[in-house]
């Protein structure tokens, strides 16, 4: 019996393993991918107010994620009809974000956030969504030190490859 068990959880695994993404890149397409604007948290308490700072940051990584991505020739860039600094799920309700991913011909939404919880230590969680099912098809929870424009984009290009390397499973 148990035998059968591990069996069922293997094809379960499988399936679920032949995601959207590789099912489309088998056919020939290269996926749609919309990425939201990131949202961030800081929470440090630091006395330095780096709020400008963080935002130029913020609009950086999230074009130079688009833009590596894009230049990998494994996916094609979307982009969200959304108003200036109001496209994070902090801004606008996830089914209203995944309507303008699907409006803007994306198949996948790469949606995140930054969490700054002390003068060295930053969170980023981010979530692939694919638009039609509406369900997380990659998901990484990863943490950087530093809060400069070094760490920040190597935590871009560190969460591009992680992307990409999905892609090619």
């Amino acid at each position: 019996m148990k035998l059968r068990s591990v069996g069922l959880v293997l094809v379960a695994a499988a399936i679920s393993s032949a995601s959207p993404v590789r099912q489309s890149q088998a056919q020939g397409e290269v996926p749609v991918l919309a990425v939201a604007e990131i949202q961030y948290i800081d929470t440090s308490g630091e006395v330095i107010d780096q709020s400008a700072d963080h935002f130029r940051r913020l609009r950086e990584f999230e074009a130079s994620l688009r833009s590596d991505l894009a230049a990998s020739g494994k996916m094609r860039s979307a982009v969200l009809d959304c108003p200036p600094n109001a496209c994070s799920v902090g801004d606008i309700d996830a089914d209203q974000l995944l309507g303008k991913a699907q409006a803007g011909g994306a198949g996948f939404l790469l949606i995140g956030s930054v969490h700054k919880m002390s003068t060295l230590v930053q969170w980023a969680k981010f979530d692939l969504v694919d638009v039609k099912t509406r369900s997380v098809v990659f998901n990484r929870l990863v943490t950087f030190r530093g809060d400069n424009d070094t760490a920040w984009r190597r935590a871009e290009s560190f969460i591009a490859r992680e992307i990409l390397d999905y892609e090619e499973r």
